[in-house]
């Protein structure tokens, strides 16, 4: 199946990490996201489930997204709130 759409993109990324090696997962990892980002993440993952353990599952979700939001500021397709003048 040819994913389409951000939601097939998302699923077939989803699964093909379901199944991927950690060696592979760790390579990915170094090569498109570094070390450097990697560990600003992991505090900021960090700080958000000591502030609210009990909400594990919204924190997550929230992250996913936010990981999602960050790629889509790298790329400059998250235009100004107020254009300028």
């Amino acid at each position: 199946m040819e994913a389409s759409t951000k939601k097939e993109l998302a699923v077939t990324f989803l699964q093909d990490l379901a199944h991927m090696s950690p060696d592979r997962l760790r390579e990915i990892i170094s090569e498109f996201v570094g070390e450097d980002l990697a560990a600003v993440m992991f505090n900021y993952a960090r700080q958000v489930i000591k502030a609210k353990p009990d909400k594990a599952e919204e924190n997550a979700s929230s992250m996913l997204i936010l990981g999602y939001l960050l790629r889509v500021h790298e790329e400059g397709d998250i235009p100004p709130e107020h254009p300028p003048v």
